[in-house]
């Protein structure tokens, strides 16, 4: 893998022709904790979770307890995202706040055949907060906003993104939910301003009862980058053992470098700990993100 591939990534250039890609800052797209990796990203109507703000800001509303999330993610070559976030509950409004970046170093600078001249970071990064209200415990409503940065050698670029979603409980064990997401643009980056990569998800999510001390929850996510060829399929399951040991597994349809995903964790009074694995196809190392909750 070549370090000029992993920079048309970052700058949203299709190396597969199978699908138009049209935006820029894809690290917008992608997951940010290992629970939501392991189950497809699957995390529109999955709440409980700080990191599910990301997919839906109106679960912020189903976050009972105060929590800190802390992940790191693993990508092909030495693509790393780090995120760290929390949430803040209240009587009618919850609250929560996010940082995220993401960064390629020892990108090669060749102007001339024969050796590199040096090297340079490629950084794209993002700081957001989001609240949401609701009435009862059925139905909320949320929206977030990020400030957004990104570094490509000497060229820079910032810029703004909102979100807005919906939740809602249908039953006690089956919630639905639809967001929009990344509305907003950017600076100049060198030449133009790179496209937001704005994104329809609509989920839902069942949680089954087997036993006083297995569960099991299903999710299923409809996604749409508006820009974007495409519509993809987000599915996933996570088991759970008595409240503390739990696997995961997730499909995405109609990516061509990705499709299943796995993971695993494990909960020990107020700390959960996750990891998960996705297999990448062609030349592509395959990801691990890992994740810390704590549960305040």
């Amino acid at each position: 893998m070549t370090r000029l591939t992993i920079l048309f990534f970052l700058l949203g250039v299709s190396t597969a022709p199978a699908v138009q890609i049209n935006t820029g800052l894809p690290f917008l797209k992608n997951g940010t904790d290992a629970r939501t990796t392991a189950i497809g990203e699957a995390g529109t109507a999955v709440y409980g979770d700080l990191t599910s703000f990301y997919y839906n800001p109106a679960s912020l509303r189903y976050s009972s307890q105060h929590q800190l999330s802390i992940n790191h993610r693993q990508g092909f070559a030495d693509v790393t995202s780090d995120q760290i976030g929390a949430t803040i509950p209240g009587e009618t409004f919850s609250y929560g706040i996010m940082a995220f970046t993401t960064t390629v170093g020892d990108i090669e600078v060749r102007q001339r055949p024969g050796e590199a001249e040096g090297t340079f970071s490629a950084r794209n990064g993002a700081l957001g907060a989001g609240i949401a209200y609701s009435s009862d415990n059925n139905f909320s409503i949320g929206v977030s906003g990020k400030l957004l940065y990104e570094k490509i050698y000497i060229d820079e670029a910032s810029g703004y993104a909102f979100d807005a979603g919906i939740a809602y409980k249908v039953t006690d064990d089956i919630s639905a939910g639809i967001s929009i997401l990344n509305l907003g643009s950017m600076s100049v980056l060198r030449s133009v301003p790179s496209e937001l990569p704005s994104t329809l998800r609509l989920g839902g999510s069942y949680i089954s009862a087997i036993s006083t001390e297995l569960s099991i929850v299903g999710a299923a996510d409809i996604v749409k980058t508006l820009d974007d060829d495409g519509m993809h399929l987000h599915g996933g399951a996570e088991a759970v053992y008595n409240s503390m040991f739990m696997l995961r597994a997730g499909y995405q349809s109609g990516y061509e470098t990705r499709s299943f995903s796995a993971g695993a964790g494990v909960r020990y009074g107020i700390l959960r700990i996750d990891y998960a694995f996705v297999p990448m196809s062609g030349a592509f190392s395959p990801q691990h993100a890992f994740s810390l909750v704590f549960f305040l």
